[in-house]
């Protein structure tokens, strides 16, 4: 099965929340507690995020999305604010199109670095992204908005020692 990665258009948005909740499925209670784990991204975010062309959907053949990626702006920087496949979608390499679409964008928007928040403990987490060129953050080197942002995340309920800011220099971006 083939899949492309484009820009997300309006018809696409109605997409988002049920593979967000999809996704969720692959997190145990322990790192995704119900707090969080129905939650998903607001239809005023994503039509904006539509409009300011920074989320994309990953699209089989026939045009039915299958993820999506997420871009919103932290500390003046470009941040990848969520990535997510269907589960019977995973292990294709479609998350991986997904990041590098984000990359690509950031690097020609004029970005010199993208960051993003996720577990530090889950395979396909941290080391997915390190695997792309990510580097892991320490909590000094966290800007003020990412920070805020992980303060957030255990607020609502996640255990934030399982989280890590990670951060990929632009010049240094893997594309695999």
């Amino acid at each position: 099965m083939t899949f492309s990665v484009t820009l997300a258009a309006k018809e696409h948005l109605a997409a988002i929340g049920p593979i967000e909740l999809a996704a969720a499925t692959m997190f145990s209670e322990a790192d995704l507690p119900q707090s969080v784990r129905y939650r998903v991204t607001e239809l005023k975010q994503l039509r904006e995020a539509q409009k300011d062309n920074r989320i994309w959907v990953a699209l089989t053949g026939n045009g039915v999305p299958v993820g999506f990626a997420l871009v919103t702006l932290v500390d003046d920087g470009a941040h990848l604010d969520e990535v997510d496949v269907l589960p019977n979608y995973g292990q294709r390499g479609i998350g991986t199109d997904l990041v590098n679409a984000v990359v690509g964008w950031a690097r020609d928007s004029g970005f010199s670095a993208l960051t993003l928040i996720t577990f530090k403990h889950l395979p396909w987490n941290a080391p997915f992204y390190e695997k792309l060129g990510f580097v892991r953050l320490r909590s000094a080197e966290l800007a003020t908005g990412l920070a805020r942002l992980i303060e957030e995340e255990g607020k609502a309920g996640i255990d934030i020692s399982k989280r890590i800011g990670m951060r990929l220099m632009l010049g240094d971006a893997v594309t695999a």
